[in-house]
């Protein structure tokens, strides 16, 4: 008898009790410099706010370290990285700030990522072009950052907005999504030093793409990036014994076509997958705040593959950020913020039917959210416990 297909699919997962209480922190993308700390209640389906801490900055980006420890935080208005430990769901203690350096010196931050893996490195990049760059960052043995032990360049004309991280044969890898020079850059990361390499760079299939954020599933096959100018997602194909771009094989739209919507009205944001990895959320935004955005939810196969659209829904408010953060305790909740209205909601997906690929939703709706109106809320969410 063969493995079945949702043990499979949850290969490379770490599944969670599910518990009534989910904490959760929230950035701020501009001043006041904030963190703010919420709880959902996933029996009643209710979000509250706990508690705004002010911070070292605002935080372009933030995300834990491999223990959530600590959370590592990128900055916009601040050409330096924080480091922050977690002493309780709700209070946060600064123990790094760390200047830009190297060739990065004077150079602002849209994303940080860390290691899953011993020896724990994070890593950075810079946003706005040009001349975008990279930072890599040593951990203390708490697994706060230490220091920079590397940092490289991009392109002249390059602006990087998110990164992604896998390992394969024992390699680690960075994938970097190079949204003004429309290109996704693959680097190699030396474990014994952190130091950084270039091994590959892939050019969009079209102009003007302009991929933001992007992210490897879990079996090693594919790669997704969601692509802002154009709203849509691509998938490549990777090699898996080499993590390298072998080809674009699929484009799947974020926005309806027609008369009801116009490209140019919308900028795709963020692309993430479920616990199990078999959904696929991504959102897009509306560039004004007459324009309400949508989230997208694809089903996906045993091996990473899109199969096909499951559900498109519009967000409830116009503008935004619009990331999205899959919960890591159920394939049903995501956390989505929003910057133009200054919100935190969480959608559930609903409609479950039966088919041939398994378990498939209908729609996803919103069934809770907390108002953050400071002028600087939200940048992206991240759940604890």
């Amino acid at each position: 008898m063969g493995i079945p297909r949702r043990l499979f699919l949850l290969v490379g997962f770490t599944p969670t009790v599910r518990a009534a209480i989910h904490n959760l922190f929230v950035g701020n993308l501009y001043t006041p410099a904030s963190i703010h700390a919420l709880e959902f209640n996933d029996e009643t389906e209710e979000l509250k706010l706990v508690r705004t801490q002010p911070t070292d900055s605002s935080h372009a980006w933030i995300a834990f370290d491999h223990a959530k420890k600590n959370i590592y935080a990128a900055s916009l208005n601040e050409a330096r990285i924080a480091s922050y430990r977690v002493a309780n769901p709700t209070t946060l203690e600064l123990t790094k700030s760390i200047p830009a350096t190297g060739a990065c010196l004077n150079k602002t931050s849209a994303f940080i990522e860390g290691m899953s893996s011993e020896p724990y490195y994070a890593f950075s990049a810079s946003w706005p072009a040009p001349d975008a760059c990279g930072m890599a960052f040593s951990v203390d043995s708490n697994g706060g950052l230490a220091s920079v032990v590397d940092s490289w360049a991009y392109a002249n004309e390059s602006g990087v907005h998110g990164l992604a991280l896998t390992r394969r044969n024992g390699k680690q890898l960075i994938y970097s999504a190079d949204t003004s020079a429309d290109l996704v850059w693959i680097h190699q990361v030396v474990r014994s030093n952190g130091s950084v390499s270039e091994v590959g760079r892939f050019p969009m299939p079209y102009g003007g793409m302009n991929p933001r954020h992007l992210i490897v599933h879990p079996g090693g096959k594919y790669l997704y990036a969601v692509m802002e100018a154009d709203n849509s997602i691509t998938q490549f194909d990777l090699d898996v014994e080499t993590g390298l771009i072998m080809q674009d094989s699929l484009r799947v739209m974020l926005i309806p076509i027609g008369t009801q919507a116009d490209t140019t009205l919308y900028w795709s944001a963020d692309v993430q997958l479920s616990l199990s990895g078999r959904y696929l959320w991504a959102t897009a935004r509306g560039r004004n705040a007459t324009e309400t955005g949508f989230i997208s939810v694809y089903l996906l196969g045993d091996d990473g593959r899109i199969l096909r659209r499951m559900l498109r829904v519009p967000t409830t408010g116009g503008g935004g950020t619009n990331h999205i953060s899959p919960a890591f305790w159920s394939d049903e909740y995501a956390a989505m913020t929003d910057f133009g209205q200054g919100y935190v909601q969480i959608f559930k997906l609903d409609g479950p039917r039966d088919s041939r690929d398994g378990t498939e939703y209908t729609t996803a709706r919103p069934v809770a959210k907390v108002d953050i109106a400071d002028g600087g809320c939200c940048a992206n969410a991240i759940w604890y416990s």
